[in-house]
């Protein structure tokens, strides 16, 4: 089958592999599509992910696929289904030679049956990263809006674990696909204000599509940034800051931007998971520094619900594709891409 392979750090290439041979308690998977991650997939392919050093690896982990046939112990997935997360190489493993970054954008995966297995007296994966995100996907799903569902709903769970910002006055940092669905969630939260900070206006633009009630350009820095925010939210400053962008700076703009006993939370975080020193000096006495786990199979079906009710504008969100072959255009994109995907079948 067809596969994309890091074969080494700043390598992608597209390569013959063979396919997975399903156990019992697997179930083999056409996969049709994956989304382009731009940063797991890109920290692999530079070499810089904190949780995978193995080479050559698979790449891809938000693809979606087609139950084709079941093994003998399978009882949780059904051929037809579309399942979220199929993996063409199990992750900690290695098959010919090959190390496992997932695998989504290949011809073929995995997904196994921890509830099964469970149910036979082997509850080694109920908890597992793995397997507890390969779902069936909810009927009446489009394979974008499926694939596109992997990414809100990370944002959507890790959200769920902040304190109400019903009433509150929110910052967000970033307009990649994570900020923009944290704008969601903060105007399906309540929230009072929800202020946005970017860099490319067409993204600022969409963000108040999407439900922010302002935004900051933070390219024009005729202004500082602190002024612009207050001059927006009433002269004060915000009682939470959240990080969508995951650079070393954006705890310490938080610092500057939050009030005394607001809120910073970090989604996007730092290759390395470093942040720069902080200067404390800037920011309020009393600070809550939030890092909450996202638990995407917590969501996505509430998230796949809100698409299909038109709550979500998934064709303003998922704005590109590609084929197998046009891998490389896919992860040299610009800014204009949002969210993309890639077809594998």
């Amino acid at each position: 089958m067809k596969a994309l392979v890091v074969s080494k750090p700043g390598n992608l290439e597209l390569r013959d592999i063979p396919a997975p041979v399903p156990g019992d308690y697997d179930a083999l998977v056409r996969i049709r599509g994956c989304g382009v991650c731009g940063t797991t997939d890109r920290e692999i392919i530079r070499g810089r992910q904190p949780y995978h050093d193995a080479y050559p690896a698979v790449l891809g982990h938000e693809a979606i696929g087609e139950i084709l046939e079941n093994g003998a112990r399978v009882s949780s997935f059904r051929i037809g289904d579309l399942v979220t997360r199929p993996v063409a190489i199990w992750p900690g493993t290695v098959q010919g030679g090959m190390a496992s970054g997932w695998g989504g954008f290949a011809e073929y995966g995995i997904v196994r049956d921890r509830l099964a297995m469970a149910a036979d007296g082997d509850a080694s994966l109920l908890e597992d990263y793995t397997a507890q995100r390969q779902q069936t996907v909810p009927r009446a799903m489009e394979l974008p809006q499926a694939i596109l569902a992997i990414s809100l709903a990370e944002t959507a769970s890790w959200f769920r674990h902040l304190p109400s910002v019903s009433g509150k006055n929110v910052c967000v940092s970033g307009t990649g696909i994570a900020g923009l669905g944290i704008v969601i969630w903060c105007m399906l939260g309540g929230a009072r204000r929800t202020i946005i900070l970017g860099r490319r206006d067409e993204r600022l633009r969409l963000a108040r599509e999407l439900g922010a009630t302002a935004t900051i350009n933070i390219t024009d820095t005729s202004i500082p940034i602190l002024q612009r925010l207050t001059e927006l939210n009433a002269g004060a400053k915000a009682d939470f800051f959240i990080d969508a962008v995951g650079k070393p700076d954006q705890l310490q703009l938080g610092l500057s931007l939050v009030r005394d006993g607001g809120v910073i939370a970090i989604y996007g975080v730092p290759e390395g998971q470093c942040y720069a020193a902080l200067d404390f000096s800037t920011g309020p006495a009393t600070v809550n520094i939030l890092r909450p786990p996202a638990e995407e199979h917590l969501a996505y079906a509430w998230v796949c619900d809100l698409i299909r009710r038109g709550l979500i504008p998934a064709e303003r969100l998922m704005t590109h594709s590609w084929r197998l072959d046009q891998y490389a255009d896919a992860f040299a994109s610009d800014g204009n891409v949002v969210k993309g995907w890639i077809k594998t079948g």
